[in-house]
């Protein structure tokens, strides 16, 4: 992956979700990776999920109790929260 944007997990400060151009078709497509620190303190990073992939993904936990009622809304509220700041396609 070729990072564009990282930030730090709320929960878990020592991990970082990271942003940027997927690993696979030279990086045509964007990608979310989480990353933390392994046992020797070298950061360790997960899989890569395809962007397009994020809103079923959402939602598939969302519908089989992955998600609580207010982490959906948590969601919902942020979403409503970046359209509201920054428009519409393309978003920024």
């Amino acid at each position: 992956m070729d990072p564009e944007f990282e930030e730090d997990v709320e929960h878990w400060p020592t991990d970082t979700l990271v942003l940027g151009k997927s690993s696979w078709r030279d990086g045509a497509d964007k990608a979310l990776k989480y990353a933390w620190p392994d046992k020797n303190g070298k950061r360790a990073r997960g899989g890569e999920i395809p962007i397009v992939a994020l809103p079923q993904a959402v939602i598939f936990a969302a519908k089989h109790g992955y998600l609580s009622t207010e982490q959906v809304q948590e969601i919902a509220k942020g979403l409503i929260d970046v359209l509201a700041t920054h428009g519409g396609p393309g978003l920024g």
